[in-house]
């Protein structure tokens, strides 16, 4: 296999794997915009995150109850379960959508539960450990401590904070792929121009 059959190939795999290139720099566009919003506009991202939610559950649980009907007028079937599910969605999707920084505040505060518990397991455990392991342990314990009172006292600053990394994420991933994008256009144009000239070439 030659260079540009390795290339040929490759650029076929990609393609297959993510779709065409420029696919891939409209993903990667998309995410860097949601990385934008999520680090500069984080309280608003929180509030969207969970009205799209809320908004997802009420669909799902209008289309339990209709398949629910229909069922049951078309074949008499007893579709109570199905129906107290579609219930249950609409109440959900009403309490994200009436009261969604509730909503936002009882997550956070169940991860701040989390952190200190494993902030004082940290601390626990740290007494077995070497030096170095002993201080990283202390230090990790305590700011996971500090974290968690924080999120009592404030649900919404590690809510903020939590929106602002997965912001970062989603503006590292789309960089990567608008890169890998132009990188595949290049190479793809590159394959075109070789296989062109050996198109072009006729032996008499």
């Amino acid at each position: 296999m030659n260079q540009s059959e390795a290339k040929s190939l490759g650029i076929d795999m990609l393609e297959r794997s993510y779709g065409k290139w420029w696919l891939m720099l409209l993903d990667g566009l998309c995410f860097i915009a949601l990385s934008i919003f999520a680090i500069f506009f984080s309280n608003q991202a929180i509030t969207l995150l969970v009205f799209i939610f809320g908004v997802y559950r009420g669909i799902m649980g209008i289309i339990y109850i209709v398949s629910a009907l229909v069922m049951r007028y078309k074949y008499g079937a007893e579709m109570g379960f199905s129906m107290g599910r579609g219930i249950f969605d609409l109440i959900i999707c009403a309490i994200f959508l009436l009261v969604p920084n509730v909503i936002v505040a009882f997550f956070i505060i169940i991860i701040g539960i989390w952190a200190i518990i494993t902030g004082i397991f940290l601390l626990i455990v740290s007494a077995n450990s070497g030096n170095v392991g002993r201080i990283v342990k202390i230090v990790m314990g305590v700011a996971l401590i500090g974290f968690g009172i924080y999120a009592f006292i404030n649900p919404m600053g590690p809510a903020t904070i939590i929106v602002m990394l997965v912001g970062v994420a989603f503006g590292i991933f789309g960089l990567f792929l608008v890169i890998q994008s132009i990188g595949m256009k290049r190479t793809y144009t590159q394959i075109k121009k070789v296989k062109r000239g050996y198109e072009d070439y006729h032996i008499e």
